[in-house]
Formats: C-alpha cells, structure tokens, sequence
C-alpha cells in the first residue's frame, strides 16, 4: 500500500518532470495560437460525390471559436481554420474528381494558414472517432512542415487520453474536456506566470514514453461560457453553401444560410452509451440568456444567417429558463427558425408551455430521444424516460 506521504512524493516528482519537459518543449512564450479542426474523414472513406453535392457534414468549429474569444479576451493572438470546411470549399469549385487529390489539397490548406499566421502553438481538436485517422494525419503534416508545438483536445482525446494518446506520435501535450479556463491557466504556466502545480485536466508523454495525466478539472461556469465564438475568424456565413448542418435541411429551401448555436452544456441523463456527462460532468451549465440572445442577433444581423441548430445535448433542462429564453428571443425580435438535431429529452415536453414558447420562437422541428421502444432495454441503458413518457410526449 502506497502511504501518503509516498504519493505526495510521486506527485512532486510528476511535476518536477512536466516542469522540465516544458523547459524542453517551449523555449519562448506563448502568444498566438492557432487551432485547427481536422477534416471529418480521411482520403480512404472521403466521397468526392458526395461532397459536390453539399451533402457531407460541414458544422462550423463552435468548440475552438469559443476558445478562440476566450484567449482573445485575454490578449493572446487567436486564429480558427476548419479543415473540412475549406477542403469542401474546394470540393465545390472543383469539377474533376480524378484530379482532385484529397490529402494534398488539406495538407496545403494547413500549410498555407500556418505560414500567414505563424503561430506559436497549434491547437488540433477532435470530436468523434471516425475522425480519428485524420485528426492523426493532420498532427503528422503539421510536424512534417514544421518545428511547431501540437496542443490535441476535445471529446475524443477526453474519452480515452491514454488510448488516443498512444496511437499519436506528433503531438506534445494535450488538455482534456472543457479547457475555457484550462487553456488559459496551462498558457500561463507555460509562459512561467504561474506554477507548475495549477495544471489541470493536462496529459502528455513522458520520458519514459508513459502518457501522463494531470485530472484536477478547473470546470467553466455559466458566466465564464457566456462568450460567443471568434465568428469573424469562422466564414460562417458560408458553411451550409458547401455542405449540411443538422437533420431539417430539407425542410429549409434552397440557399437558406445555416449556422449552430449552444445555449447549455452538459445532460442530466445518465445513458450508459454516452459520453457527454464525462466530458461535461454531472450538472447542466447555463449560458446567461442575453448571451444567447445577443449571439442569434449577432449571427442573423451581422452574417445573415437564416436558420440555426442548436448543439445543447439537453436544451431544455430548466423549464423556467426555456420558456424564458424562446420568449426573449420573440421580444428582441430575433427571426431566424430553428431546429434541435441533437434531440431533446422527452420528460421536457410534458407541458405545453415549452412546446408553444418553442413553436413562438422559430422551431421547426425537433428529434426526441427515444433509443428503444423495450421497457428493459430503457432500463439496462439507464434512459430518463418510459414507453409512456415518449407517447406523451409525441
């Protein structure tokens, strides 16, 4: 049994390594940053038709702008490059799809971007693991070109550090879930304006080729979240023109202008096939309801966005809040409609209430989830409603 004391120890001496492993890695300050979304697949599933026909998924980078702005606030240099974005901007300019060479057309799109910017520090992100493969190539390019350090984030590296961490040979550290707060605080480390043992939700590669990680967690609450991404640095008046976003498209018309919004973070159900509360916690975060109201103006009045989508995992947690929020944005005039691709919770469709204040504010449509029709199954995969709560619902 490890005594107390020796873990005091072994932690001192964790730290003392990541101390001068940084000493290594980043020989001056960190002030500019870009982060970069890879493409959504690699060249072995990638779809040439697909893509030409505006049907492959094209979500603007939410996460990475909102952590764009927050370094931004703070006086750091910031930039935002969406991979999938500017490769199906190319798709859709190109006619031959024998010539069109997939892996050298995003490997010079990042090329390109970190020679204008020339940053100090590259922020790779990744969402799902079907990205995997090329969320690992872009890392691989990026080292390739250049003598640059490679931060990795997001759900996929937070699921798994020490699994996605071992398969990625290019990279030199990475921070885990939300990093609102964590970014900032490990930039400040690196730049020696704090000590080495504020690290939090931090994991890298030791000498010892053992991926370590740091959990203490410094979780964002509702007034740190209440940042609208770096939308001037995201073209986000153009991501439904060169591919799709959410489930309604076909419900919207022709050329209708698409962009995503996130009023909450987290779930209160506890499904064992999901992740969200792992990333996320256990508790639902608000976003305060101005700051979302002014984000769906900012994105209809400045960058004429028609319809948006929003990315909550349980938008409608806090009843009050809802009807509050759908009537808010009725009385400040927003008039974009809207849709909840991600689904909402059937239990928050019981009064009639939510569902006209919905209706009042744009809604067009929404998905419930549902998962299995077998009470059992509902059981087993501990979802938070019953055969009977979906039929009312519906």
């Amino acid at each position: 049994m490890i005594k107390n004391e020796d873990h005091i120890d072994l932690e001192k001496q964790r730290l003392l390594e990541l101390e001068d492993y940084f000493n290594e890695k980043f020989k001056k300050k960190i002030n500019k940053v870009l982060f970069i979304n890879p493409p959504d697949v690699d060249e072995k599933i990638f779809d040439f038709k697909i893509a030409k026909r505006g049907r492959a998924n094209n979500y603007p980078s939410y996460g990475i702008g909102v952590l764009a702005n927050q370094l931004r606030k703070l006086n750091y240099k910031a930039d935002v490059l969406n991979v999938n974005h500017e490769v199906l901007k190319k798709v859709y300019h190109h006619e031959d799809r024998n010539e069109f060479d997939y892996l050298k057309v995003w490997q010079d799109i990042i090329y390109d971007r970190i020679k204008k910017f020339k940053p100090d520090l590259i922020g790779v992100s990744c969402l799902f693991s079907v990205t995997h493969n090329s969320f690992k190539k872009t890392c691989e390019i990026i080292k390739n070109g250049f003598n640059i350090p490679i931060i990795l984030g997001g759900v996929h590296v937070s699921h798994d550090p020490k699994g996605v961490l071992s398969d990625i040979k290019n990279f030199d550290i990475a921070l885990l879930y939300e990093s609102d707060l964590a970014l900032p605080n490990l930039l400040e480390i690196i730049n020696k304006e704090k000590d080495i043992s504020d690290i939090a939700q931090f994991a890298y590669r030791s000498k010892n080729k053992k991926i370590e990680v740091f959990n203490k967690r410094i979780v964002p609450d509702g007034h740190t979240m209440s940042v609208m991404p770096a939308y001037d640095l995201m073209d986000i008046s153009n991501h439904s023109l060169y591919g799709t976003i959410g489930s309604w498209h076909g419900a919207l018309g022709a050329n209708k202008k698409v962009s995503t919004c996130q009023s909450n973070r987290g779930c209160r159900a506890q499904c064992t096939f999901c992740n969200v509360r792992t990333y996320h916690g256990k508790t639902v975060r608000h976003k305060t309801v101005d700051s979302v109201v002014d984000e769906l103006l900012c994105l209809q009045n400045d960058y004429g966005i028609e319809h948006i989508v929003w990315l909550d995992d349980d938008l409608l947690k806090d009843e009050k809040r809802t009807i509050n929020m759908f009537n808010e944005m009725v009385k400040r005039n927003v008039k974009l409609t809207w849709d909840a691709t991600n689904g909402v919770i059937a239990h928050s469709l019981k009064k009639i209430e939510v569902v006209d204040a919905a209706y009042q504010s744009g809604c067009i449509g929404l998905h419930v989830g549902i998962e299995s029709g077998n009470p059992e199954i509902l059981k087993k995969i501990r979802k938070p409603g019953t055969v009977d709560t979906f039929i009312a619902a519906s």
